[in-house]
């Protein structure tokens, strides 16, 4: 096959798929999956509403950069814009094949299509298609010997998916053997671009590792087995391409065993960029879901951000299999092989059922399409991801959209809401069970529904309540008088307000929690303030001087405080043997991230005991 025929082969095999995929994406209603495919997508439609958004580390700051004005034109847009991405990602593949002198490098194109979750999941708002083809214009920059451009623009990998800090494991023993060491510290860029630009809103230079949700090694969705990537590869990419890609593999170990022997001409970019970080990849994340780290969730659709340096390495089996055969026969084989290839794509691709909702998004869409024209201007309460594109509100409106666990945290809830309740993101994601909500006198079940394939023996399940307007907009948040005897430590019956029981902080229990709450819920009313008022009392023993007990109400994200605000309990001026009145409030700040919690308890690190009666947590604007 000459140049100009591989060329037009090529333009035209992609052309097809492009129509084929285009066609796809704009007339099938799946989403890729139930959640991350959408929830990508919402971060970055509402980005220029939100601009926090845009240094959201879970989003993906890159990704929400490049696809915020992508997604303005809908999911369709945001579906067409992972299928660009794809055929990018392909054509690199080749035009990298080529550049290393790989043999039949257009063959690389098949694997690629043929890939099951290349066509199911890449019609979604997912994070991966733009990583595949980030990574191979940064390799291919490298094989162009560009290793400036290449370095700086895969400094910025991470920030499209995490396992771009992979990626730099390799990158820099590539470096170092191509005596490129000085570019090292070029690996940085991208975090220091990052850091500085968050600094003005997280006023943390630090912020791309303190905000990075992968950053623990207490996962939070447990662990599993070392070979599940391997045994789960059929998911990705079909049962035959696996078997081929473990032939390539081999093929490499051969080829760098012939290299060392001096009897092969083995590329460090070939050995590296293409095996190194294929391997690597699937060796880092195999570790990852065995010891439970870096909250993996075993999710096998990661694979997708390699699958072209995968279908390199298929390409390279191909070829150490047809070698040794005559010229004649190798058409022939190719096209068994390709025929293999789109026949398991053809078994492991159902569009009926791949690519359409799911039944628990059916469900979602047939109570918001019966019952939403009956709420305008109402605020959902709902967990899972689906409604926020449903609905089509603004996600990050705390007046548009909040989650059912704050339904009970004593936060004020607006006159006008409807709960939407699930079973999966609120029964388990948000440990919600649906009877809570049944037994609460606030919510008025509307309607539950049912949806399921056929062969599903429990259907997925969808409840629609609306809210009691009496129980909105409270002003009181939380009320606590400890006269619970059977729930509460540490109280206290000769030393009392009102009641029988007051609570007494010293070593045993040195907190007194008065209110855990979300503060967008707040965020509907301009200057909004929270005040905790409670009863003291300033015993005999107690050196009002050095006494060290507080009264706090703090501002977090991500736990760690961004406005901490106290209160010592006790003046020089109190008067002992008696119970005073504590006040103290602080106007609530604009959250940095959708889950900042408001915090307001008392602390008493003082041995010498206080006692605390009447708490009561309030909160208005002005």
């Amino acid at each position: 096959m000459t140049q100009q025929q591989e060329h037009r082969l090529v333009y035209s095999i992609l052309g097809l798929f492009a129509i084929v995929m285009i066609y796809l994406a704009i007339m099938t209603e799946g989403t890729g999956d139930w959640g991350d495919a959408i929830y990508h997508y919402l971060f970055a439609k509402y980005a220029f509403i939100h601009p926090e958004n845009f240094l959201n580390h879970w989003a993906k700051p890159v990704f929400v950069l490049l696809a915020a004005p992508v997604a303005q034109g809908g999911f369709v847009a945001m579906k067409l814009f992972n299928v660009a991405l794809l055929l990018g990602s392909t054509y690199l593949a080749w035009r990298l094949g080529k550049a290393l002198a790989i043999p039949n490098s257009w063959l690389v194109i098949f694997p690629m299509m043929t890939a099951p979750m290349n066509i199911s999941h890449v019609l979604s708002g997912l994070t991966e298609p733009m990583f595949a083809c980030w990574l191979m214009l940064g390799i291919y920059l490298f094989v162009k010997k560009k290793p400036f451009l290449a370095v700086l623009l895969l400094s910025f990998l991470p920030f499209v998916r995490s396992e771009g800090l992979i990626v730099f494991c390799v990158l820099a023993i590539y470096l170092l053997l191509k005596r490129w060491w000085y570019l090292l510290p070029l690996l940085a860029t991208g975090h220091v671009v990052y850091s500085l630009v968050g600094y003005f809103y997280y006023q943390d230079f630090l912020w791309v590792f303190n905000k990075m949700p992968y950053a623990t090694v207490e996962g939070a969705y447990g662990a599993g087995d070392f070979w599940h990537y391997a045994n789960k590869m059929h998911q990705v990419m079909g049962d035959f391409s696996p078997i081929v890609l473990v032939i390539g593999l081999i093929a490499g170990a051969i080829k760098w065993i012939n290299y060392l022997r001096g009897k092969a001409i083995f590329l460090k970019e070939e050995l590296w960029l293409v095996y190194g970080i294929s391997v690597a990849f699937f060796i880092a994340h195999s570790i990852f879901w065995k010891f439970g780290i870096f909250n993996s969730f075993g999710l096998t659709r990661v694979f997708i951000g390699v699958l072209p340096l995968y279908s390199l390495i298929i390409v390279q089996a191909i070829n150490l299999v047809v070698s040794p055969l005559s010229s004649k026969l190798h058409f022939p084989i190719f096209g068994i092989l390709i025929a293999m290839m789109a026949w398991y794509l053809d078994k492991s691709i159902d569009i009926p059922y791949h690519l359409a909702p799911t039944p628990a998004q059916r469900g979602q869409t047939a109570l918001i399409e019966k019952y939403a024209p009956q709420y305008p201007d109402y605020t959902y309460y709902f967990d899972a991801i689906h409604p926020g594109l449903a609905l089509d509100i603004d996600w990050f409106d705390p007046a548009q959209h909040r989650y059912t666990p704050q339904l009970f945290t004593g936060e004020p809830i607006p006159k006008k809401s409807v709960v939407l309740w699930d079973d999966w993101f609120s029964k388990d994601e948000s440990n919600m069970p649906l009877e809570r909500l049944l037994a609460d006198k606030r919510f008025k079940l509307i309607e539950c529904l049912e949806t399921g394939h056929d062969w599903q023996e429990i259907k997925n399940k969808n409840c629609l309540f609306e809210f009691d307007p009496a129980y909105g907009d409270a002003a009181i948040l939380q009320k606590i008088d400890f006269e619970d005897a059977a729930s509460t430590l540490n109280l206290d019956s000769t030393i009392v307000k009102t009641g029988k029981y007051s609570l007494r902080l010293d070593k045993q229990l040195a907190f007194a929690n008065g209110f855990n709450g979300w503060m967008n819920s707040f965020q509907h009313q301009k200057n909004a303030y929270i005040q905790l008022s409670c009863w003291v009392y300033v015993s005999n023993n107690i050196n009002l001087n050095a006494h060290t007990a507080k009264a706090v109400i703090s501002f977090e994200s991500k736990y760690k405080s961004f406005a901490y605000h106290d209160l010592p309990v006790f003046q020089k001026e109190d008067q002992v043997g008696t119970w005073k009145q504590l006040r103290f409030e602080q106007r609530i700040p604009s959250p940095k991230l959708l889950s900042d919690q408001i915090k307001v308890y008392l602390w008493n690190p003082d041995a010498t005991p206080i006692y605390v009666d009447d708490i009561e947590v309030s909160w208005y604007s002005k």
